[in-house]
């Protein structure tokens, strides 16, 4: 007999996975609809002071190329990043922070806590930690290089 759909990983995954993205688009709202797609890509680039190239912005995201353009392109428009030429490749550019993307990294992330504290609160300090202990194994098990 066939598992309920309810009592199936995959479909919890991505139920789970889709109603979290809903909530992330809603905590970022105020941020100029930042999505959650540029807010991963600007976490990096927080952490990346030499900024990100398109390919390593693919490899974060898992989006195609020509959705990367667009997505930067309405990054620059915000005002977050810049593109500039790649000193060791001058065929290519990376994307790297303007002040006003550096001045993010201290509002986001305590909105985005804020925003998820009572969610999250369901769950106890070790059922979180199990959770994305969890989750960082299925990703190394499904081939993901940023787990």
């Amino acid at each position: 007999m066939a598992l309920k759909l309810e009592d199936q990983l995959g479909y919890n995954l991505n139920r789970t996975a889709m109603l979290f993205r809903r909530e992330l688009g809603r905590s970022l709202k105020p941020f100029g609809a930042m999505t959650p797609e540029q807010w991963q890509t600007m976490n990096t680039l927080w952490e990346s002071p030499d900024g990100l190239s398109p390919s390593e912005i693919r490899d974060i995201t898992l989006q195609d190329l020509p959705s990367i353009s667009r997505m930067v392109k309405r990054m620059e428009e915000h005002g977050w990043v810049e593109r500039l030429a790649d000193p060791e490749d001058r065929r290519s550019f990376r994307i790297k922070l303007t002040a006003k993307g550096m001045k993010l990294e201290k509002e986001v992330p305590d909105r985005l806590q804020s925003h998820f504290q009572s969610i999250l609160g369901s769950l106890s300090k070790k059922e979180g930690q199990d959770l994305l202990s969890s989750l960082k194994k299925l990703r190394t098990a499904l081939g993901d290089e940023y787990s």
